[in-house]
């Protein structure tokens, strides 16, 4: 018998123990950089790193401090989307003479070892002051506004849309509102005169002040601006407003179009209305509703022509009115008849067209429809709201005449996997909306979902030179040509041009790079098409190019 080598053996029992014990690959990814404020290395500041998956899922995944250079570091990140946030609210991110609050999106693939994400913040200015009535008590808990003078109807920076207390009053009445880009800006308090600027919910979130701007003055044009530069403080930007219950009332009393019969406990709403289009502005909703007999009142009015509605939280009435015109010049408006009629309902199943797995089937009972009726000419808010059953089934009622379009959503995110692609009335592919008769019942709507679990990451490159001014990368990504299913997505794109898209279901896609310009009226600029393959469980990688040298000369 062959007798195998013992020095072969022992080999063999080296290599398999080697084996065993050679440590498993690490696929995590790092991202680092360098925090610097005003130019200076700062130490102890904190970065985080964040995943949202909708404006109310928002959590942090990793946290380190920057060394005494500024230097930092977070490892052990997944493949995946992040938001990279030093932690100084005080501060702002300068580049290129524009500022903005600090935050940047890092799309990280597997292992990858990314760097240079820096920071450079500067010191943001500050507006504070004391806001009371015409009787010098304080106000508080009053949110005030400090806008761009050349950007009157956007906030100033994100954070001041928040009803944080950053730019709120506090029990003496004094507000601060930091972290300002160097500029020019108007500080102002209340809600516009025609109750259209802000939206109150149930009373919550507005203001039952009408809107006055610094020093004192309801004249937007007499306002006095101010101008910050960075890391500078205005003080004593005081402002005393008009109390509550100035200006006018308008009543009525809501009744069943068929019957004529008041109607009771409906909630109430009003919009201001052009003169040029008679077209209606943002809802006012303050929590008015009507009694047992159907009245209703609405204070606070300032001279302008309006219309009134009833809105129904939920569609619980299962009802919708028209709107009721009237204006206010210089006294109370009485009399006034708010007609509402049974709106229309749709009935329909979702299923999901491309798994009958009972675990993907379940996510259907997780999405809530949502329907938007395009009403023809002028016409109140109309929308429904429903949510799968286990059966698939939903329902949707209390809808105006028009065109109803359907989307989804899910709370406090949609259901990851799952998307609509296609939206069916008796087999028919309803793109562009479903049209609502008054009062109609709709049935056979069906809600197709593709399940998919593929993702593609990719880049663009930019070639022939650099971007125009006011121009930025977007790729769509869009169900090939011939393809019932209808996604259209357009995905995230970080500092660098990376982006991933997830949650896709399989199929071919068409990839479009665009060139999207901010001049007004400026048509896309289309610099590469590629088609891709998704499979369920794997991520597909591209490359793009975005040659910017057709758009010289030319540029939209």
């Amino acid at each position: 018998m062959n007798r195998v080598p013992q020095f072969l053996v022992v080999l063999s029992l080296c290599a398999v123990a080697c084996a065993a014990q050679a440590p498993a690959k690490d696929t995590s990814a790092s991202i680092s950089g360098r925090v610097t404020i005003s130019g200076k290395a700062v130490d102890g500041v904190a970065v985080v790193a964040t995943v949202s998956n909708s404006f109310l899922d928002n959590k942090t995944v990793a946290k380190t401090v920057t060394d005494q250079d500024g230097n930092y570091k977070i490892t052990g990140l997944p493949a995946g989307r992040f938001n990279l946030l030093p932690l100084a609210k005080s501060y702002l991110m300068a580049s290129g003479g524009a500022y903005k609050e600090p935050g940047q999106s890092v799309n990280v693939a597997e292992g990858e070892t990314i760097t240079k994400i820096d920071f450079a913040l500067v010191r943001g200015g500050v507006v504070t002051g004391r806001i009371t009535d015409s009787e010098g008590h304080p106000l508080i808990g009053e949110r005030v506004n400090v806008v761009l003078k050349d950007r009157t109807s956007e906030p100033a920076s994100p954070t001041s849309m928040l009803s944080g207390g950053r730019n709120q009053t506090d029990d003496r009445g004094i507000y601060r509102v930091y972290g300002l880009g160097p500029g020019t800006y108007r500080v102002s308090v209340g809600q516009t005169a025609s109750g259209a600027g802000a939206v109150s919910i149930m009373g919550m979130g507005g203001s039952q002040y009408l809107k006055t701007f610094y020093p004192g003055v309801q004249d937007e044009a007499k306002a006095t601006i101010l101008e910050i530069k960075e890391g500078t403080e205005i003080k004593e930007v005081d402002i005393s407003v008009a109390k509550p219950g100035a200006g006018f009332a308008v009543s009525g009393r809501v009744i069943d179009a068929e019957s004529g019969n008041p109607v009771p406990e409906l909630f109430l709403a009003h919009s201001s209305v052009t003169d040029s289009n008679q077209e209606m502005g943002r809802m006012n909703f303050s929590g008015s509703r009507t009694d047992g007999n159907g009245k209703f009142r609405l204070e606070g009015l300032r001279p302008g022509k309006y219309a009134v509605y009833t809105v129904a939280p939920g569609q619980s009435s299962g009802s919708y009115s028209e709107p009721a015109p009237f204006e206010i010049s210089d006294g109370d408006v009485t009399g006034i008849e708010i007609k509402v009629r049974r709106g229309a309902t749709i009935n329909g199943v979702a299923v999901i067209e491309n798994s009958s797995d009972p675990a993907v089937t379940a996510l259907l009972q997780t999405v809530h429809v949502y329907a938007y009726v395009e009403q023809k000419g002028v016409g109140a808010p109309s929308y429904g709201e429903g949510q799968i059953g286990a059966d698939g089934t939903f329902h949707m009622t209390g809808l105006a005449p028009g065109k109803a379009r359907i989307s989804v959503g899910g709370f406090p995110s949609q259901p990851k996997g799952l998307t609509l692609v296609r939206t069916e009335v008796d087999g028919m592919d309803q793109q562009a909306g479903i049209e609502v008769a008054p009062g109609a019942q709709i049935n056979g709507v069906r809600l197709l979902f593709a399940y998919g679990t593929g993702s593609i990451r990719g880049e663009v490159k930019i070639e022939g030179g650099s971007m125009p001014d006011g121009m930025s990368i977007q790729v769509l990504i869009r169900s090939a040509s011939g393809d019932a299913r209808k996604l259209n997505r357009t995905a995230q794109l970080d500092g660098r041009l990376h982006f991933l898209s997830e949650n896709i279901p399989p199929g071919n896609y068409e990839l479009v790079v665009r060139g999207i310009s901010t001049v007004p009226g400026a048509k896309p600029v289309e610099f590469q098409k590629q088609t891709v393959t998704v499979a369920n469980g794997v991520e597909a990688k591209v490359n793009l190019v975005a040659d910017v040298s057709a758009t010289k000369g030319n540029q939209p």
